[in-house]
C-alpha cells in the first residue's frame, strides 16, 4: 500500500489536499473515466485521515463534475462529455448559476453541475463552451 501525502501542518485543509490529489489522478488518467474510487474507509486509510475528510473531498470533486456518487455504491469517475461550441453574438452575455430542479431533470444535469444562461436558453456547464465572434 502506498501512503498518500497529506499534511496536518499545511495551511491547505486536509479535505482539499485529498481532493487535489484525486483530481490530479483523474486529470492525468491514473483514474480513467468510469473507474470506481476505493471505498471511503480504504481512502481514509490510504490518506491517513478520517472518513469525514474523505466525504468532504468527494463532495468537492462531485461539485466540480469529476465524479458521480450514489448511495450504496462507490464513487465513480465521470466520463467527460464532449463539449458543444456556442458562438456568442455581439452584446450577448453569459451568466452562470446552479440549475433549478426542473432544469436538472429536463437537461439530465448531474448534481453539482452549474448552468450557463444566454438570453432565455439554459446550457449545462459540462457540455458547452462559449466563444465570441
Amino acid at each position: 500500500m502506498v501512503r498518500h501525502m497529506v499534511s496536518p501542518h499545511s495551511p491547505v485543509p486536509l479535505h482539499q489536499q485529498v481532493s487535489n490529489d484525486l483530481r490530479q489522478k483523474i486529470n492525468d488518467g491514473t483514474m480513467p473515466p468510469d473507474s470506481e474510487l476505493k471505498a471511503e474507509k480504504d481512502l481514509a486509510h490510504d490518506y491517513g485521515v478520517g472518513k469525514d475528510t474523505i466525504r468532504d473531498a468527494l463532495l468537492v470533486l462531485k461539485a466540480e463534475g469529476l465524479i458521480e456518487t450514489r448511495r450504496g455504491y462507490r464513487a465513480r469517475v465521470r466520463s467527460p462529455m464532449p463539449k458543444e461550441r456556442v458562438w456568442l453574438k455581439g452584446g450577448q452575455t453569459v451568466t452562470a448559476r446552479m440549475p433549478v430542479p426542473a432544469e436538472r431533470q429536463e437537461h439530465d444535469i448531474a448534481e453539482g453541475i452549474p448552468v450557463f444562461i444566454v438570453g432565455d436558453k439554459v446550457y449545462p456547464a459540462d457540455r458547452y463552451e462559449f466563444f465570441a465572434k
